[in-house]
């Protein structure tokens, strides 16, 4: 039996899971087997369907625990606070019969949140020294009438884009995100409320000292 099964949105968050899954002694757990799939319905359809979803494709027999991740943005509840679409959803889950071996985790307001929590990774990938990266936030700054701090709360996404865009003139890939995530400072990810729910239940489930 398998530890873990993660349902990801989108391919992106895909690639952020395995790596960051790899990286059991940064996370403080011991080291798990674990599965990671997209979710071909997107955000929104994860909150559709994704606890049905799961319960018809992943075997309980096959694996302990169960994670579903999406994006808030995106998902059709943002008019919900993301506590209550969690809460929603592992309800969903427990009627799944996934109770006590399940927990849902939504990025707010995006997954490339996670990623601006450590931007010193973000510089590495990119090839850019501390001061480059500030001028190209600067940049964007500049264009949205928003703070880069902010925009790292507010608009993840957009601002990788544009700041992957105006240094290497392309479009995120989810080779991109292996990469960060496989260099980012996981205390300083420890910072997204988010990412340090996954985190929590993650210690829960497998501690290092087992």
């Amino acid at each position: 039996m398998k530890d873990l099964f993660v349902f990801t949105a989108d391919s992106d968050a895909e690639a952020v899971l395995r790596a960051m899954l790899r990286r059991h002694k940064d996370l403080g757990i011991r080291e798990i087997s674990v599965d990671v799939r997209r979710f071909v319905g997107r955000d929104s359809g994860m909150v559709k369907d994704g606890p049905e979803i799961a319960w018809e494709l992943v075997n309980k027999k096959e694996y302990r625990n169960l994670i579903l991740i999406w994006d808030h943005h995106g998902s059709g509840w943002e008019q919900h606070t993301p506590d209550l679409a969690c809460d929603r959803i592992k309800q969903r889950l427990d009627s799944c019969t996934w109770t006590g071996r399940s927990d849902a985790v939504v990025a707010v307001p995006e997954i490339e949140e996670w990623i601006w929590c450590s931007r010193n990774s973000v510089a590495k990938h990119l090839g850019l020294n501390a001061a480059a990266l500030a001028e190209r936030l600067a940049q964007a700054s500049r264009k949205s009438g928003t703070a880069p701090d902010q925009l790292m709360k507010s608009d993840p996404k957009e601002l990788f884009e544009s700041v992957l865009y105006s240094t290497l003139r392309r479009r995120p890939l989810p080779d991109d995100f292996t990469a960060i995530t496989t260099h980012a400072n996981v205390s300083s990810w420890g910072r997204s409320q988010s990412f340090s729910r996954l985190l929590n239940t993650l210690k829960r489930w497998f501690p290092s000292n087992q």
